[in-house]
């Protein structure tokens, strides 16, 4: 995606003669940690910052018990390291302090379109979204904060030359404060330089984020560098899980090797 909204290239499958169902767009899959990018730009938004300092220690919300990747907890820990090490049960904590309602609304000040139940378990991405809304959503932060209405036709000509169609309107305008856009950017370069998404890295150009639904059945990478948003998403259609694969591992390196090419490092 570029800047403004722009498709610069899809890949909804690996073969359209096999299947037409396109991935990228239709397919609504549970996004995991990569959510949590609406839920700590929610706490920004409401005063925290990326050194306040959080507890990772058991919860228990209802009949709920989020636990962390590594099933283990590592006591007081500042929402920076929180978030590039992805742990959930703080993540959690943020979205409860910051209310779940805002995180929604968050979601949706950024283009997630796709039904967010309100239950406690958003902060962790349990809701459905396509590959194509959270990449536009990554897309408001590597464009400083403005809304990004995604699309895939700038200009229509004919043969003649003529213009038959151009793409006019500057979006929704500004959607995210320029200080919590740095913020959040912040963020999300940490998690590519130390965190779990260092197979991402590109020479400190690279931000984003992985994710990895329960029973790795879909693992995630969003992200942005230069002017260039790009999701990479892996998982089985009929939502089999995987063989441990996460954001991390094959995501993480795939847009490495895709966005290397396509900016040029």
């Amino acid at each position: 995606l570029g800047m403004r909204g722009g498709v610069r290239a899809m890949v909804g499958g690996r073969a359209y003669k096999s299947s037409q169902f396109n991935r990228a767009t239709q397919a609504r899959r549970q996004p995991g940690s990569a959510f949590k990018v609406f839920v700590y730009l929610t706490a920004f938004e409401r005063g925290l910052t990326p050194d306040t300092v959080m507890r990772d220690s058991p919860l228990v919300l209802g009949d709920w018990k989020p636990q962390n990747y590594q099933r283990a907890f590592v006591g007081d820990v500042t929402l920076r390291d929180a978030f590039s090490k992805s742990i959930n049960t703080v993540a959690v904590k943020v979205s409860e302090r910051a209310g779940r309602h805002r995180v929604i609304k968050t979601a949706r000040r950024l283009g997630i379109t796709s039904p967010i139940p309100p239950g406690p378990s958003v902060a962790l991405g349990t809701a459905g979204v396509s590959l194509l809304e959270l990449t536009s959503a990554y897309g408001v932060i590597a464009n400083g904060g403005f809304g990004v209405i995604p699309h895939g036709i700038d200009q229509v000509r004919d043969r003649e030359g003529n213009v038959l169609y151009h793409r006019e309107g500057s979006g929704p305008g500004r959607v995210v404060e320029r200080g919590h856009v740095n913020l959040m950017t912040g963020l999300l370069r940490t998690a590519v330089e130390t965190g779990t998404g260092k197979a991402a890295r590109l020479q400190g150009r690279a931000a984003g984020k992985t994710g990895t639904s329960q029973d790795f059945r879909d693992a995630w990478f969003v992200g942005f560098a230069d002017d260039l948003a790009a999701g990479v998403w892996f998982g089985n259609d009929d939502g089999r899980p995987m063989k441990k694969v996460t954001g991390g591992g094959l995501p993480a390196r795939t847009w490495q090797k895709f966005m290397s090419g396509a900016i040029g490092s």
